[in-house]
């Protein structure tokens, strides 16, 4: 049973239709199972069919020793971001990839020495590492989309194992018996990329901007259209609103804190402007201090979980995209 996704409802299965069914069919089909990692977009199908597809060709992508490297990279973004529910899933990802050493040191901060320098990329990612370069693109996008999910899933997940069976190493070795086809597959790239052409028809005609770092790629098409649609967020928010979380997240970082940090430039904000760009930098920097009271108190009887899921992805990607800055930064320093 995975953790309750809290504060929307998503889309049950049974009932899923048009892109949200044909998302739900690939990641089950090809992931090996549906969680609430992906589900709790699905009240916004327009975010729901980027994410998959930001995760598919950055992740699943590259083969079976690729694919090992790049649960690495998740594993290690996980647990310094204090996401049980990802910690958990992407160490039996390991443990499916015949690394149960190698997975037991990460779930506890260890890396071994053989794998040092990825993990250590993963810490602090730049536009070059210990890979292909061809390949750099798909490690990228594999630490940015983790930086993603890791705050929603704080903030629209219970903060727990997939199951309670993947608490221990021994349920993490059987569970990962489920997944080892999924994990050893060969999968072709850019299969999810027709996904991100079913958008609502006040999407259609939005411009995707590639990342330079992917630009050309599914992996930039993919990244450009999640940045795209969480930007539509921000339209719950008034222009000064939007500034508060801007300057918030610049002032702190992309660490994250125990605590929602005050809104820089938030003075004078009428309440509910406050409160939303509260949630949103709660999304950015302190997901797990996100309080269910606040969520509530944001949505009065006006704001749907279509919202919800638009405004916490807005503060989630505001952060993430600062992420994707420092790498590029980091680049032109070395």
């Amino acid at each position: 049973m995975s953790p309750a996704v809290r504060h929307v409802v998503p889309v049950d299965p049974r009932h899923a239709e048009g892109v949200v069914a044909e998302v739900y069919r690939q990641v089950k089909a090809e992931l090996g199972v549906l969680g609430p990692a992906l589900t709790m977009f699905s009240p916004a199908p327009e975010l729901l069919a980027p994410v998959w597809s930001l995760l598919r060709e950055s992740l699943l992508v590259g083969g079976p020793e690729e694919r090992k490297a790049k649960e690495v990279v998740a594993t290690v973004v996980a647990v310094r971001n204090g996401c049980r529910f990802c910690t958990d899933a992407h160490v039996t990802m390991l443990h499916a990839a015949g690394e149960p050493e190698l997975a037991e040191g990460l779930r506890a901060g260890v890396a071994p020495p053989e794998w040092a320098a990825l993990a250590d990329w993963a810490a602090a990612p730049t536009a070059e590492g210990p890979f292909p370069a061809e390949a750099a693109p798909r490690f990228i996008g594999t630490a940015l989309v983790f930086e993603l999910l890791t705050r929603l899933l704080k903030v629209l997940a219970v903060n727990e194992a997939p199951s309670p069976v993947l608490t221990t190493r021994l349920g993490r070795s059987v569970g990962s018996r489920m997944v080892r086809q999924a994990v050893a597959a060969e999968l072709e790239a850019g299969a999810s990329l027709p996904l991100l052409e079913e958008r609502p028809s006040w999407a259609r005609g939005t411009a995707v901007r590639e990342p330079a770092w992917a630009a050309g790629t599914p992996v930039g098409r993919a990244y450009g259209a999640v940045r795209s649609m969480a930007a539509y967020g921000s339209m719950l928010l008034s222009d000064a609103a939007v500034e508060s979380v801007a300057r918030t997240v610049g002032v702190h970082g992309t660490e994250l804190a125990g605590r929602v940090p005050d809104l820089a430039g938030g003075e004078g904000l009428p309440r509910e402007a406050a409160l939303g760009a509260r949630l949103a930098v709660g999304a950015a920097l302190a997901p797990g201090a996100v309080a269910d009271a606040d969520v509530a108190s944001w949505r009065g009887g006006v704001f749907t979980d279509h919202c919800v899921v638009h405004l916490l992805a807005f503060g989630a990607m505001t952060a993430v995209d600062a992420v994707q800055d420092e790498i590029e930064t980091r680049n032109v320093d070395a």
